[in-house]
């Protein structure tokens, strides 16, 4: 192992992805991961990305949006095409997308992966979560944190009145070094013991990936470097148009 190399939310956003790779300059023996939410709201499709993903030996862990796709598609194969009356345009095509393969993929995602003193997660972590003991309700939230309240618990989303810290900022380096998504940042949101790269590519931002190197038996968490490429568009303000027309 030369580098490891981390990326953000992608969202379906395959050309930059593509695109950031090429930049970076992918070599033998670099470990890619991505933080979790491959697919969903961007312009190619839960299988596409998923192709992608097996045909070049990239992980991830599983973000909030490979969570819910994996109980659509769970319920659609129960309850077939009348389920998908209740779904999103962006959430139907995915659904359809998706073959069993790729569901047996989607399912075997895990909610972190660690490398050495390197940590990689979709969400957050409260003061309170320890990784390898964590209970089923737990484990929705790793894919859900973002702000915490005063009592350092997580908020909903849509509790914005309450918001006291983003999560990295009281998190303490008890499960290493981290690298999460989920809540997009105009650029990438730097604290001691954690960075957040999920700088909104689907949305008109940019795709960031952090490349780490390792040294003897350990990763350099104080020297890693960023790189990004610019979205193409803003995908998902589109589809919102599209939609509403």
């Amino acid at each position: 192992m030369k580098r490891v190399i981390v990326y953000g939310d992608i969202h379906g956003c395959l050309d930059e992805f593509k695109d950031l790779r090429e930049k970076i300059g992918i070599k033998s023996g670099d470990f890619e991961i991505c933080v979790g939410d491959i697919l969903n709201k961007g312009p190619y499709l839960g299988g596409e990305m998923i192709s992608y993903l097996q045909d070049h030996h990239i992980r991830s862990v599983v973000g909030n949006n490979e969570a819910k796709a994996i109980k659509q598609y769970k319920q659609y194969k129960k309850a077939g095409e009348e389920y998908l009356k209740s779904l999103r345009a962006f959430e139907i095509a995915t659904v359809l997308s998706l073959r069993d393969d790729d569901f047996l993929f989607l399912n075997s995602l895990p909610l972190f992966i660690k490398v050495k003193n390197l940590t990689i997660l979709h969400g957050g972590l409260t003061p309170s979560m320890d990784l390898e003991n964590l209970d089923a309700s737990l484990k929705k939230e790793i894919t859900l944190i973002r702000y915490l309240n005063r009592e350092l618990l997580p908020i909903p989303w849509s509790d914005q009145e309450n918001r006291y810290k983003f999560w990295t900022e009281v998190y303490d380096g008890r499960e290493g070094f981290i690298v999460s998504g989920h809540h997009p940042f105009p650029k990438p949101k730097i604290d001691k013991y954690a960075v957040n790269i999920d700088t909104g590519c689907v949305y008109g931002g940019k795709l960031t990936a952090v490349v780490f190197t390792v040294k003897e038996d350990r990763i350099d968490i104080k020297n890693y470097e960023f790189f990004y490429k610019r979205a193409k568009k803003d995908y998902w303000n589109s589809y919102l148009k599209g939609e509403k027309k």
